[in-house]
């Protein structure tokens, strides 16, 4: 008997590679004027980025004038209102960035559309497919420009993976495994975050909204077809009970409330036979090596990537050997390139490739999870991608 013949060893490769998004989006001029509406930790973060590259920041608008005022004597900003109306009707103002509570995107967004403003809007794009729509609707019959605040885009890591799989090297994706699980990370309990009627979920619309989103662009858009999906709610009803080391968007208020999912596991099948499995948690008891950020499996080659992490993988063979090749990616800020791809999109009248009707697509995936789950059984999802604008 001839004994099996040992797999050749596996082959690291290090490489230096660096993204440079400066040159995708051309030589710029800060000229543009915008406002942002929300002065929470998000409008914050967008502050931050928008004096990192130059912008002018005209003002801020929070229903909050305290929190308004506070934001804008931080970050330089010229003005600060309570009242966001004030922002739509500026003559003063070409763009908006909309950062507030997922209950108030759409009458924010399609307000500031309908008033020639073009609109940097945060993630997730609504509280479901229906006010997508309406959101396209407005930018369609506006001829303003709509950028969703898909952020994890903009990540070094993701421009690499994309450029790997557009390069054609992974062959056929058959399958994508994307998870993001935090063992104890329930944002703001007892807040907005955890309060359905204002978030219009929890750890699927907050956080499984990026993945998707990611898997989706990495794939190319391929349209889904139908899931099996589950939500559940295991930690946080229990409040008094929750132990947490930190709490992004806290402290918590245990007399508020928290109606929405800890933890949603789906299923994915897509038109042309790939699949997609989806782990996204708040909370969880998972260890801290639990698999996390995504892998896409080629026929030809595969790749994994953390955004978090920076780190990408790509898996394939050479020569007779198993090798692992690993890029060393310069890293730059999403929050500054997603400011500037806006900012590109304005200047050039281009519509954003994080476009409403990407948000739309997102969208039709969690409403599908949403509803597979209380049904508990596999949904459809096809009929949800009808009415999305060109």
């Amino acid at each position: 008997m001839i004994p099996d013949t040992p797999p050749p060893p596996c082959i690291l490769r290090i490489f230096q590679i660096s993204v440079n998004l400066d040159a995708h989006f051309g030589a710029q001029t800060m000229s543009i004027r915008l406002g942002i509406v929300g002065a929470g930790s998000i409008g914050r973060a967008h502050a931050q980025a928008a004096r990192r590259i130059g912008l002018d920041l005209v003002c801020v608008a929070d229903v909050n004038g305290e929190t308004a005022r506070r934001l804008a004597e931080d970050e330089a900003i010229a003005q600060s209102t309570d009242d966001p109306q004030a922002l739509l009707t500026s003559p003063e103002i070409q763009g908006i960035i909309i950062a507030v509570p997922n209950k108030f995107h759409k009458a924010l967004a399609i307000g500031a559309l309908d008033a020639g403003k073009d609109v940097l809007l945060e993630k997730p794009m609504g509280l479901n497919v229906d006010e997508c729509r309406a959101i396209n609707a407005a930018a369609n019959r506006s001829n303003c420009l709509l950028q969703i605040g898909f952020v994890r885009r903009y990540e070094t890591v993701v421009s690499a993976a994309k450029r790997y799989v557009n390069s054609g090297r992974l062959g056929e994706i058959y399958h994508v495994q994307a998870s993001q699980c935090r063992r104890r990370g329930i944002p703001g309990l007892g807040g907005w975050f955890t309060t359905k009627a204002l978030a219009g979920g929890g750890a699927l619309i907050d956080l499984g909204v990026h993945l998707i989103d990611t898997v989706l662009y990495l794939m190319g858009n391929v349209q889904p077809l139908r899931l099996s999906g589950k939500v559940y709610a295991n930690f946080g009803p229990r409040m008094r009970e929750y132990t947490y080391e930190n709490m992004w968007a806290g402290p918590p208020n245990f007399d508020g409330t928290f109606d929405v999912e800890d933890a949603a596991h789906a299923f994915v099948r897509f038109e042309n036979g790939a699949t997609l499995a989806l782990a996204v948690t708040w909370a969880g008891n998972t260890p801290d090596d639990f698999p996390k950020g995504i892998t896409v499996l080629g026929d030809q080659a595969g790749l994994s990537l953390d955004p978090g992490a920076n780190a990408l993988r790509i898996i394939t063979e050479e020569e007779g050997h198993n090798v692992d090749t690993v890029p060393k990616l310069v890293p730059h800020n999403n929050f500054d390139r997603q400011l500037q791809a806006f900012v590109h999109s304005i200047q050039t009248r281009t519509p954003p490739e994080a476009d409403g009707r990407s948000g739309q697509r997102v969208q039709a995936v969690i409403d599908a999870i949403y509803r597979s789950s209380q049904l508990d059984r596999e949904v459809e999802i096809g009929d949800s991608f009808s009415g999305i604008c060109s």
